[in-house]
């Protein structure tokens, strides 16, 4: 692994990515969208989806996000 950077399991943001995780699959599911659909919507990658989803990006891309926030009709915030 090359010096400096953090393991994912290490990452001082793992609370929050699995707090995001759980959000975002919520908001996903209770407007009855699969991750496909989602995905397709916010033009992302169903795969980089998948893996916010399980908690395995810890820190997701800013535009990643502002695509799936705007995708589920929320503010940027809201997945806090």
């Amino acid at each position: 692994m090359p010096a400096g950077r953090t393991r994912r399991e290490d990452s001082r943001f793992r609370e929050q990515a699995q707090r995001l995780a759980a959000r975002l699959r919520m908001l996903r599911t209770d407007r009855g969208l699969t991750q496909e659909q989602l995905a397709m919507h916010a033009q992302v990658a169903v795969s980089t989806l998948r893996k916010i989803e399980s908690g395995r990006v810890v820190e997701p891309g800013y535009f990643t996000m502002l695509s799936l926030a705007d995708a589920l009709g929320i503010e940027l915030r809201e997945l806090n």
